[in-house]
């Protein structure tokens, strides 16, 4: 039998619709079929469900905020386990360890975290049984069956693994001793506070007060601009003033000088160029490009379209929410018919989805 570990309960939920299944506590039994013979056991992380350990953990002296004991850097990271998510992990460590288990199926997310998370757990339950990765961008019946048809080598993905554990690391360095330094040296001067400092957060937080200042630090400056109505053949249109490749002059007295001089003179057209001009259509989303339009039509936050994308996701209704790409392979492009087709048959989605024809639907 095989063990397959999703990411989330919901993610877990789809990929077994499409078997025979019997629900257990914390797993889903999927009964034998054509794809797996003897039958799998479907379950799912929560998430994350192991954090990195804290500094005492590794030194006991480490739990003082001192500058005596920075930097911290262990000589190898340890995980402990979430306390909130530990029923879960012993539910998923029983199914690894059952010997009619002969395989794992890696089943999170396409991408670096959904590596880490479920590669953590089958780390941390401490068997070392075969693991293959089912790699999909989509959630719809067609592209589960076709993803467990062809499963990766998880040595194909291991990189982003390595990648995302890294980052991880690269993180919890960063953020216990910058933090720490900050604290300490701000309450020499008088700041009784935790100063947080992160990889992310702080330079994202840099550009917003430099940007804050300046707006502050904004002043105004008035221009004038030279704006002619033109009649030529019969046909009216504006035209604006050019001076060394600028329409604005902050000059006023050289504004009105040119516009007393051009005023009710004789137009002369002195070129005429036409041009053919081929725009391509706009490129798909990527989740930054979606929430920045998200944000800027309803107002909405980038963590509240991110959480509206994930539940679009886990129906079959959008494709993988967090890739920076704004392309789809050929695989992702043969779902998009069984998408559009469940978008045209939503009420809900009416207002933001136009319809989609059959024709459409078939091409």
């Amino acid at each position: 039998m095989k063990v397959i570990i999703a990411e989330k309960p919901d993610q877990g939920m789809t990929l077994a619709s499409i078997f025979r299944t019997k629900k257990r506590d914390g797993y889903i039994e999927i009964l034998p079929n054509e794809l797996f013979p003897k039958g799998a056991y479907m379950t799912w992380a929560v998430g994350h469900l192991f954090e990195l350990a804290s500094p005492e953990k590794y030194e006991a002296s480490w739990k003082r905020w001192t500058l005596d004991t920075l930097p911290i850097i262990p000589n190898r990271f340890q995980y402990e386990i979430d306390r909130k998510k530990a029923k879960q992990f012993q539910t998923i460590k029983q199914l690894l360890h059952k010997p009619e288990v002969t395989e794992i199926i890696h089943a999170g997310d396409a991408g670096r975290e959904g590596e880490l998370i479920i590669r953590n757990i089958i780390y941390m339950s401490g068997v070392k049984k075969p693991i293959k990765r089912l790699w999909i961008s989509s959630l719809t019946p067609k592209a589960i069956e076709q993803g467990f048809r062809q499963l990766l080598d998880e040595n194909q993905t291991r990189p982003l693994y390595e990648e995302a554990y890294a980052r991880t690391c690269a993180d919890w360095l960063v953020g216990m001793n910058a933090s720490r330094v900050y604290t300490i040296l701000l309450k020499q001067k008088g700041m009784n506070d935790v100063f947080s400092v992160g990889r992310v957060q702080t330079p994202t937080l840099a550009l917003i007060v430099r940007r804050e200042k300046e707006i502050e630090q904004f002043q105004s400056k008035p221009f004038w601009e030279v704006v002619a109505t033109f009649d030529v053949d019969g046909k009216r249109y504006e035209g604006k003033w050019w001076h060394e490749n600028e329409t604005r002059t902050y000059d006023r007295e050289l504004a009105e000088k040119v516009s007393a001089f051009c005023r009710r003179k004789q137009v002369e057209v002195a070129e005429v160029v036409c041009e053919r001009k081929t725009f391509l259509p706009p490129l798909l989303f990527n989740l930054s490009t979606l929430q920045a339009a998200a944000n800027k039509r309803f107002k909405y936050s980038p963590q509240k379209t991110l959480d509206i994308l994930q539940k679009l996701y886990q129906k079959g209704y959008v494709s993988y929410p967090r890739s920076d790409s704004q392309y789809v392979t050929k695989g992702e492009a043969e779902t998009f018919p069984h998408i559009l087709k469940q978008l045209s048959q939503k009420e809900e989605y009416a207002p933001y989805f136009p319809l989609v024809h059959e024709s459409i639907l078939h091409n």
